[in-house]
């Protein structure tokens, strides 16, 4: 590697140590913040395993799921103020969890362009699901808008049939 290349990153870290200190000192996540983060990862690794799953009996890899940075979240799709989230993707369609309220999980998903309908107009995203959650014992449960009660893995399998259709 260039030693001036690495000379001059040192020196922009060195540069930035003090303002990026005091700046992670007050990101510290809330306790809202503590749950949302452990309920995206469970719907994030039963995500995982069924990808895992369906490519295993597919033979190829078609489907795969991925964790988003909020980042992701405030640029690409300009929802800003969230903490992250997860998505599934296929070939054809899309998935994305994120926050929308301190206990409501939002999938959303969205029909991707093919190569051939580039100059289409791009589909919008459809609201598929709004999930709320709360912890009981130390164990989360999750509801639809009704109230009714929820099954985690049952809702992956809804959303691993919507983005493989």
């Amino acid at each position: 590697m260039n030693k001036n290349f690495e000379n001059e990153i040192r020196t922009i870290s060195k540069t930035n140590l003090d303002r990026d200190k005091d700046i992670s000192r007050n990101i510290a996540p809330v306790s809202n913040d503590r749950n949302y983060l452990k309920v995206i990862e469970e719907f994030f690794s039963l995500s995982e395993k069924a990808v895992n799953i369906y490519n295993s009996i597919s033979g190829v890899e078609v489907l795969s799921a991925r964790m988003l940075p909020k980042e992701f979240l405030e640029l690409f799709l300009e929802i800003p103020g969230r903490r992250g989230g997860a998505c599934i993707i296929s070939p054809s369609r899309l998935v994305l969890f994120f926050d929308e309220d301190p206990q409501i999980i939002t999938v959303i998903g969205k029909i991707r362009n093919s190569e051939d309908s580039r100059n289409n107009t791009t589909s919008k995203a459809t609201q598929l699901l709004k999930v709320s959650f709360s912890s009981h014992n130390g164990k989360y449960e999750y509801k639809d808008n009704t109230g009714g009660a929820l099954n985690p893995y049952e809702i992956v399998s809804l959303l691993i049939r919507w983005v493989a259709a």
